[in-house]
């Protein structure tokens, strides 16, 4: 059985120059449940208190199966997505440094939730390495792991070889989750690979929205497998609702352009860079653009003011940060550079 894990609400959020409202999210969830999807990361509730509170909406109106927050691994992120009373992803550091130390914290996360989901990242850096910590996250019990193409440079083969050996490895005690980035075009291709080695679930996102220029179609997916003879259990009309209202969105906010933009390899989206999370690690994401919306933190805020040569002390950089998410969120829009520094001078 293959299960397609949803990642709109919050993959879709890190798609440059998309932000949503709180209540336009709350219509994306229902959507997306009255479609069939059963699973999904809904949120990142450390990122801003409008990620804790929608969460906590989406859970109360039963609007979605399986709920999950997105997090940190490490306590302070477990306890925000626990406080919202959603299920636990996590996703280690881009640099695997102090990994036992980030081990005892996802132990922690698995006692208080038996479907804690855990991701690694840069899997195309070093295979030898992840599956050094695929065997440590076994040891200690976790029952899912996602394999992020983070960045997007896989191919079908490398993640037939990777997922084959991974299984190996962990003679199936660990269901294996494929998000891929479409850097390259190649992200349905990857997921359909991964599936055939034995990968047992796939993130998706509406109109393959995301990081950059976003990862694999959710329909595309959908589509896909059921020619392939899986059995999904979604209805294709709830999600031709659920694209005509996200489209609707996406027109509203960008335009048409959008789509253009988000062409693999030539598209502004591939060099442009929302997360905040990814801003730091340099060394990982080369990309030079931001889209500034609630998922944008104190580093890509400071490349930004950098760039023009502005230094705010630490206290003004967060009091300018709080103020660039309440905006967004409360506006449903990504900020441009020039709002970023007017807004300096006023804090």
């Amino acid at each position: 059985m293959v299960q397609l894990i949803d990642d709109t609400l919050r993959e879709g959020l890190q798609s440059p120059g998309i932000s949503f409202k709180m209540e336009e999210k709350l219509k994306i969830a229902d959507l997306l449940g009255k479609s069939g999807i059963e699973n999904a990361i809904v949120s990142y509730p450390s990122a801003h208190w409008s990620e804790k509170k929608i969460t906590e909406e989406i859970i109360d109106k039963k609007l979605i199966k399986n709920t999950y927050g997105l997090g940190r691994a490490i306590k302070k992120d477990i306890d925000e997505i626990l406080s919202t009373g959603a299920h636990i992803a996590l996703h280690l550091p881009f640099k695997y440094n102090n990994i036992d130390s980030v081990i005892e914290d996802i132990k922690y996360a698995i006692k208080k939730d038996e479907l804690t989901s855990v991701a690694l990242v840069n899997i195309v850096d070093n295979k030898s390495l992840i599956i050094d910590i695929l065997k440590k996250l076994n040891e200690i019990g976790l029952k899912k792991v996602q394999l992020p193409d983070t960045t997007g440079n896989a191919n079908p083969k490398f993640m037939r070889n990777l997922i084959k050996e991974a299984i190996e490895s962990l003679k199936n005690n660990i269901d294996i989750e494929v998000h891929c980035h479409n850097d390259y075009g190649l992200a349905v291709t990857n997921c359909l690979a991964a599936i055939e080695e034995g990968a047992s679930s796939v993130s998706v996102t509406v109109y393959g929205i995301g990081e950059r220029n976003g990862i694999a179609d959710l329909y595309v997916m959908y589509n896909a497998l059921k020619e392939e003879g899986y059995k999904l259990d979604l209805s294709e009309e709830g999600l031709q609702n659920l694209y005509k209202y996200v489209g609707e969105l996406i027109l509203n906010k960008i335009g048409y352009k959008f789509f253009y933009y988000n062409f693999p390899i030539v598209g502004i989206n591939t060099k442009t860079m929302t997360a905040g999370t990814h801003a730091s690690f340099t060394s990982v994401f080369t990309q030079e653009l931001f889209s500034v919306n609630v998922y944008a933190g104190k580093s890509l805020i400071k490349k930004i003011l950098e760039k023009y040569g502005v230094n705010l002390s630490e206290e003004k950089l967060t009091k300018l940060v709080n103020l660039v998410k309440d905006i967004s969120v409360n506006e449903g829009r990504a900020l441009t550079y020039n709002e970023v520094l007017k807004l300096s001078k006023e804090v």
